[in-house]
């Protein structure tokens, strides 16, 4: 049995679904309500696809309710899992095709944390770097908002985000912080931006931002343009924003 400090429930459709897709994921048990016929038979043809022979649970919704311990929309289906573990950030680099990654400081909303993986899957993000510390690496809510990205997109750690940037930039990466009251916009970044460079963005928290030593170690702060008088975009949303932007870039 997993113990309950290794334990990570995954729950909805989507999210248990790329779990059992992903090779690096330990799963250990999956549960079904009794009278979801049609997602058992999904997971059933998944699990033969991924050649696993993880056995399925019928339960009633007693035994969910258990599990949860709270009221969450799980689409009569969980996953019992084992966290990932995720390399440290400097993996990255040998990956000589990566071109554009993303780096979060302190964001621990797992609504927000899922919603910039998704949108970064949807638009082709290589790699997200999360701290180990004062951070939302892993949840099940961020799984469930994520909508099955977390497992598709390359996820990477560090102790420290100041080193890791002066590390990137050391390696020829751009490194772009977004802060609401930067002069620089950010549309005019992206109108010189060359295609062979290599960029990161930096996403801060909800409330404070990106916190100073890390904006000061950015090799630029940018915002992105909106209309005046009016309070900062969720962090989601500008990550989504940035993201699209990203993908123009890559087409062009």
């Amino acid at each position: 049995m997993i113990s309950k400090k290794e334990t990570l429930i995954i729950y909805g459709k989507h999210a248990v679904i790329a779990a059992l897709s992903n090779k690096k994921r330990i799963i250990d048990k999956v549960f079904v309500l009794n009278n979801n016929s049609e997602t058992k038979k999904i997971i059933i043809e998944k699990l033969n696809q991924v050649g696993s022979k993880l056995k399925i649970n019928s339960v009633d919704k007693t035994i969910f309710d258990k599990i949860l311990q709270k009221k969450v929309k799980h689409q009569g289906i969980i996953a019992i899992s084992k966290k990932l573990v995720l390399d440290d950030y400097k993996n990255l680099f040998k990956n000589k095709s990566f071109r554009y990654g993303v780096i979060i400081d302190s964001i621990t909303d797992p609504n927000n944390m899922g919603a910039i993986y998704r949108s970064a899957n949807a638009f082709g993000i290589d790699f997200i770097i999360n701290c180990n510390q004062r951070a939302l690496i892993e949840s099940s809510a961020l799984l469930n908002t994520a909508c099955g990205a977390f497992e598709n997109v390359n996820s990477y750690t560090t102790n420290n985000i100041s080193n890791a940037i002066k590390k990137l930039k050391e390696e020829d990466w751009w490194v772009v912080g977004l802060d609401h009251k930067a002069t620089t916009e950010i549309n005019k970044l992206f109108l010189k931006a060359d295609r062979k460079e290599k960029y990161v963005f930096v996403f801060g928290s909800e409330g404070k931002g990106i916190r100073r030593l890390i904006k000061k170690n950015c090799s630029l702060i940018a915002k992105i343009p909106h209309i005046a008088n009016t309070h900062s975009i969720n962090v989601s949303n500008a990550a989504a924003i940035i993201f699209h932007e990203i993908l123009k870039l890559k087409k062009m």
